[in-house]
């Protein structure tokens, strides 16, 4: 295995440095040679500056995908096996890992890759780097050689679907789900909620969503519109004949999205809210939750569950290689952030990977 690294090191916010760094790291180890790596709204808070929990200098990028280099005692598959890894690293002993949460207190601020501080050796814990460092506790997951490695990448935004439109709110087969948002993310809930038997699945978008708003009608969606010009509780009600079981809120730094879910859902139905707010604080009236006896549930990440599901589906599910729209090389990091945060356009924008 090679001894460094190049990696695209953001040492500020929209600052990034293409660097070396040797890859040296503990024997309980191993090494991942990262194939592509895809870009995910929490890549361009980091890349931006608003995401909490970030010290810099660090390598982002936390959606990889990656041919084992050196196995280590800790990974469970032989040297060139194609994985994807899951971000988030579990201790398995601290109070959250113990209670099943996503956020492992062992390192701090934060223990997921694409967003340990550099000064952490062995330094590689992003995706835009040529070598990942695979920790002890990584949990990886064998993914298929028959696809291109940047279309592997939507194994992430896939796990996070089956979670969130799946695992959380128990979904039922038959029942009905309206998804608020169709990034990646909220395209994996309407791939994920059909696939288990939801009997509706609704998705609504912005009118600058109009591309992925067409691609979730092809993915097989009931209904998809633009919440901006349309009467959307009119809407659901002529295509559904009755409120949604389960809303799950995807949206990105929209704190109106929270009342618009809790507003639309059934009552004693479920809303799962899958987006942060940019730590903006705003008024909230919790007698809508309480005179609907609703289900409220945060969600944050994947399960392993969740990539078990995803990694199958992908081996299985043509319409998969159409959900990465725009690839970049590593040395165009930048661009693919900027692309991702929809300032080079947003015409036929799905999702962004950057490609070794």
């Amino acid at each position: 295995m090679q001894t460094t690294a190049r990696a695209m090191m953001l040492v500020e916010p929209r600052h990034f440095t293409d660097t070396a760094i040797e890859a040296l790291g503990s024997e309980d180890g191993g090494w991942l040679a990262v194939e592509a790596t895809g870009i995910s709204g929490n890549d361009v808070q980091i890349w931006k500056g608003e995401a909490r929990d970030v010290v810099y200098p660090l390598v982002p990028g936390h959606e990889v995908v990656g041919r084992v280099a050196v196995q280590g005692p800790n990974v469970p598959y032989p040297v060139g096996t194609r994985v994807v890894v899951e971000p988030r690293i579990r201790c398995g002993v601290c109070h959250r890992c113990r209670q099943n949460l996503a956020t492992c207190v062992s390192r701090k601020p934060t223990n997921s890759y694409g967003m340990i501080p550099s000064i952490e050796p062995p330094g590689l814990w992003g995706g835009l780097a040529e070598l990942l460092y695979l920790d002890p506790n990584a949990h990886l997951h064998p993914v298929t050689d028959d696809v291109p490695a940047e279309v592997a990448t939507f194994v992430h935004p896939l796990a996070s679907g089956h979670t969130w439109a799946v695992e959380l709110p128990a979904l039922q087969k038959g029942e009905g789900v309206l998804i608020l948002g169709p990034g990646p993310r909220g395209l994996a809930c309407l791939i994920a909620a059909k696939v288990a038997g939801a009997g509706w699945v609704g998705i609504t978008g912005l009118s600058h969503d109009g591309d992925r708003l067409d691609l979730a009608r092809r993915l097989g969606a009931d209904l998809a519109i633009d919440a901006e010009h349309t009467d959307v509780a009119g809407e659901i009600a002529g295509a559904l004949g009755r409120r949604p079981d389960v809303v799950i809120d995807v949206t990105s730094d929209d704190p109106e999205a929270v009342f618009t879910a809790l507003d639309l859902v059934r009552s004693g139905g479920r809303v799962i809210l899958a987006s942060t707010k940019g730590n903006r604080a705003f008024h909230f009236l919790s007698d809508v939750i309480v005179a609907k006896q609703l289900t409220m549930k945060g969600a944050m990440g994947a399960s392993s569950v969740g990539y078990q599901w995803a990694t199958s589906q992908l081996e299985t599910d043509p319409r998969i290689d159409d959900l990465v729209s725009h690839q970049f090389p590593l040395s165009e990091a930048s661009h693919a952030l900027q692309a991702a945060a929809g300032l080079l356009g947003r015409d036929e924008l799905i999702s962004v990977a950057v490609t070794f």
